[in-house]
């Protein structure tokens, strides 16, 4: 079945650069916001019988940018969809390399939505036969499908780039107990028995605020903090400060999806990090890792 890439108005460049590995056909999408708020898609056929009887391999992230937030991203990435099945495609695989809200994966207190599920259920709903992701923050969240679901792990991708650093006794830091399972994966990048410190972390569920405590071995070593989602940089700042007092050598702040809202650059920079580190799930200054390796072995499968 022949396979057409369909890119998304927030995944251009990381779109793009897979199309560009994968040599396959593609179709851009052109995109506006009417002046009552109303989104707008069309993806850009001369011919909509180009799309009967093929394989169509939608990415779209679903971070917030300067040009549109997440829940414009959804909307357009369901309107690609259901489109799609309109003009007769006989399979839409979906990619979402950051999948918004699935912090929303948990009920904290009574009347609560769990969000991330119902994101799920919606791509489905609109017509997505297969769907992948890259390092959810939850794998259960994957759960809400009946169809298949995928999560692509980035962390050899990602420890390629870190190793090009010339590491010094490197430490892996996990910044909370929730994480340590992939810092521990993580870490075998680095050799056999490169040691993960996990931090224990504390949030308050009305305010957010976080309090992290550790004991840390890191006395002139090179410390990677890593993490799913840097969004505020309140956790990785509070990380790397720890890190900083207890004598580490260098510090870098390593991220699959690179939000960095409001001061969050200058707030973990600041704390001591010497480095920012990050994908292109989300486009930004510090995506210095492409994942367009990992997207291409999964469509070409």
């Amino acid at each position: 079945m022949e396979k057409i890439i369909v890119i998304g108005p927030a995944s251009q460049l990381l779109g793009m650069r897979t199309v560009i590995k994968t040599k396959l056909d593609f179709v851009q999408t052109e995109y506006k916001k009417f002046p009552d708020g109303e989104c707008y898609i069309r993806i850009q056929l001369d011919d909509e019988s180009i799309v009967e009887g093929k394989e169509m391999i939608i990415i779209q992230t679903l971070g917030a940018s300067n040009h549109a937030d997440q829940n414009q991203r959804i909307i357009e990435l369901l309107m690609i969809i259901s489109s799609l099945h309109r003009m007769g495609a006989k399979k839409v695989r979906v990619i979402v390399p950051y999948l918004a809200y699935a912090r929303q994966d948990k009920v904290f207190r009574p009347g609560e939505t769990l969000t991330a599920n119902l994101i799920c259920e919606m791509i489905e709903k609109a017509g997505a036969d297969e769907f992948f992701t890259i390092d959810i923050h939850a794998e259960k969240i994957l759960d809400s499908f009946t169809i298949p679901s995928h999560n692509l792990n980035p962390m050899s991708l990602l420890a390629d780039y870190v190793t090009t650093l010339n590491l010094k006794d490197p430490v892996v830091i996990s910044p909370d107990k929730g994480a340590s399972k992939r810092s521990k994966s993580f870490a075998h990048f680095f050799g056999e028995n490169v040691p993960v410190e996990v931090f224990s972390k504390e949030r308050d569920v009305v305010t957010g605020d976080i309090k992290m405590t550790a004991s840390l071995d890191v006395d002139k070593k090179d410390v990677i903090i890593a993490d799913d989602i840097i969004s505020t940089g309140g956790t990785m700042a509070s990380a790397i400060t720890i890190a900083k007092k207890s004598g580490a050598r260098k510090i870098y702040a390593v991220g699959t999806h690179l939000l960095l809202i409001q001061d969050a650059i200058a707030k973990i920079l600041h704390a001591g990090a010497d480095k920012i580190i990050g994908t292109d799930t989300i486009n930004n200054p510090f995506a210095q890792v492409s994942m367009a390796d990992l997207l291409t072995d999964t469509i070409l499968k």
